[in-house]
């Protein structure tokens, strides 16, 4: 429980609008391409702590991390300004219906296991419904497996 709290905490911490002086400790360093999704490493106070996929997009995009908890997490945009917003995401293996919350205007979910699965099986075109609102994506020359493993193996490359 520990490890999932400090997971989201540093989701939460990433995603949140920061002071200029947390911002410049914040650095989003591109590290590669699967498709049409960058793959992204950052580094807090000088010392790694995440990757992520971005799968572009309005307001933002689709972003799939992964952390040094090996927790993974997306956000999406955020709608409103709750807390345990309903988001559900349509993939092959089927419907995954979490809570997220919102941060620096971002929806932000901790995936447990099963819904990771899940959502590594998307292809091709998708939707990520915040509370209503339908946000759609599009994975193009690669599949949502693929960005996973990307992710991983960033994460995997730089943790220290």
């Amino acid at each position: 429980m520990k490890t999932v709290l400090s997971a989201l905490g540093a989701a939460l911490l990433s995603c949140a609008l920061m002071a200029p002086t947390a911002q410049a400790q914040r650095r989003d360093e591109k590290v590669g391409r699967v498709g049409n999704v960058d793959i992204v490493r950052v580094w807090e106070g000088g010392r790694f702590d995440r990757c992520y996929g971005l799968v572009p997009g309005i307001e933002g995009g689709f972003r799939v991390f992964w952390n040094v908890g090996r927790n993974y997490i997306i956000t999406a945009p955020g709608v409103g300004t709750g807390q345990a917003l309903a988001v559900a995401v349509t993939t092959p293996r089927g419907m995954v219906q979490t809570r997220g919350q919102i941060a620096g205007g971002r929806t932000v979910v901790t995936l447990n296991n099963q819904e990771a699965q899940q959502i590594m099986s998307l292809r091709g075109r998708f939707e990520v419904d915040v509370q209503g609102t339908i946000f759609p994506y599009q994975l193009q020359g690669t599949t949502m497996e693929q960005v996973f493993v990307a992710v991983e193996n960033c994460a995997h490359r730089n943790r220290t």
